[in-house]
């Protein structure tokens, strides 16, 4: 996914430790294995591809999942809070696409036969329960 690191160093009081770190893509043809990209593929579409109704959906059908996924989270109460007001400021908290790509990815990574979702649930991903795959939007 990413080519070379660069890291560029700070000199402190018992060493040096990195200030920050800069990530180079690798070019497209590496990127992609058996002569086909796995995202293009790939029948949902990412955060950023998404239009504000599109988004909007997808928050409210996120809070009111993870609610019934996690019914004593404390987590409830901020996705609550968060979508407070939203449809009249026509906005949608950036928060929730970090959530969106997050399960994204983790569908998208899956192998083709996987669909034994203990294995999922025991690979710690809070949204690997497959119902919210079902909140991805389709291209």
């Amino acid at each position: 996914m990413f080519g070379k690191v660069f890291v560029s160093y700070v000199r402190t009081r018992i060493g040096f430790k990195p200030l920050s770190t800069i990530y180079t893509p690798v070019s497209s043809s590496s990127s992609s294995s058996h002569g086909f990209d796995k995202e293009a593929c790939f029948p949902y579409k990412k955060w950023q591809e998404l239009d504000m109704h599109q988004k909007q959906d997808f928050i409210q059908r996120f809070v009111k999942n993870y609610r019934h996924q996690y019914p004593s989270s404390k987590t409830n109460v901020s996705l609550k809070g968060l979508i407070i007001g939203m449809d009249e400021h026509n906005d949608s908290p950036s928060v929730f696409g970090i959530f969106y790509n997050d399960i994204w990815k983790s569908f998208k990574n899956e192998p083709e036969n996987a669909g034994n979702s203990l294995i999922r649930m025991k690979a710690g991903n809070r949204f690997s329960h497959p119902s919210f795959r079902q909140l991805l939007i389709q291209k």
